[in-house]
């Protein structure tokens, strides 16, 4: 009975200095049904780390078409633990509210794809943004010099990697669920940038192929279109 005290006080010891370091992830309250910090509508360059846009010319009053059939294409493609939603936010400090697509993955609770079709001049311009909750001004500047010039993400130092895996294994032995992945971009390892690659990638398609069907309905050329994104990974 002793040996099994010990054992608990050792347990919940290391635990303590685990989470006092931020190593691993709470084991109470790690469900999440949308992005930290989603409350905040705002979208701009620190949150934002990878974007598409297209100005679709002879489109201009199609916005609403053309939402809602990407909304049905995201929804085809049936993308497993993705929350598709219409929300309203404002592009930097303006005070417009602009209608948007919201896709969160459970498994990606920090990273949210807001995808907009607004007029500008006349002309319909579509628009994804993937925005990341941004904890802290050093966060926020490292995802802008990484964005700068470095070809592989920042690595987590082993103390770390072994903590979060730690922490990872034991709540999901515990709740029986997948954990979030709680991880910066710029701290992706080759095989998260695969696997979050491969959602975006998904996402994006459903966007050109709502884009490609509106635009037919309306004898419009998509092979004009540019599908190539900038940020952090390289999608077209």
């Amino acid at each position: 009975m002793g040996t099994i005290i010990f054992w608990i006080i050792v347990v919940i010891a290391g635990y303590a200095v685990l989470r006092k370091f931020k190593l691993i992830p709470k084991l109470i309250g790690i469900r999440a049904t949308g992005a930290r910090g989603s409350r905040t509508t705002t979208i701009t360059e620190d949150n934002t780390i990878q974007e598409w846009s297209q100005l679709l010319l002879g489109m201009g009053g199609q916005g609403e078409e053309l939402m809602k059939t990407i909304v049905r294409k995201i929804q085809e493609i049936n993308i497993p633990d993705a929350i598709v939603a219409r929300k309203q936010g404002r592009l930097g400090n303006s005070d417009n509210l602009r209608e948007f697509i919201s896709v969160i993955h459970n498994r990606y609770p920090d990273f949210e794809f807001w995808i907009g079709a607004i007029d500008r001049a006349g002309q319909l311009k579509l628009s994804w943004y993937l925005t990341e909750a941004i904890r802290n001004r050093v966060t926020s500047t490292m995802i802008n010099l990484n964005r700068g010039g470095r070809s592989e993400p920042k690595k987590l130092r082993s103390s770390q990697r072994f903590g979060r895996e730690i922490g990872r294994r034991l709540t999901e032995k515990i709740t029986g669920e997948k954990t979030p992945m709680r991880v910066s971009s710029y701290q992706m390892t080759m095989d998260d940038r695969e696997e979050f690659g491969a959602y975006m990638s998904l996402v994006h398609q459903a966007v050109l192929a709502g884009l490609e069907e509106v635009m037919n309905s309306h004898n419009l050329d998509f092979t004009k279109v540019d599908k190539h994104t900038e940020g952090f990974l390289n999608l077209s």
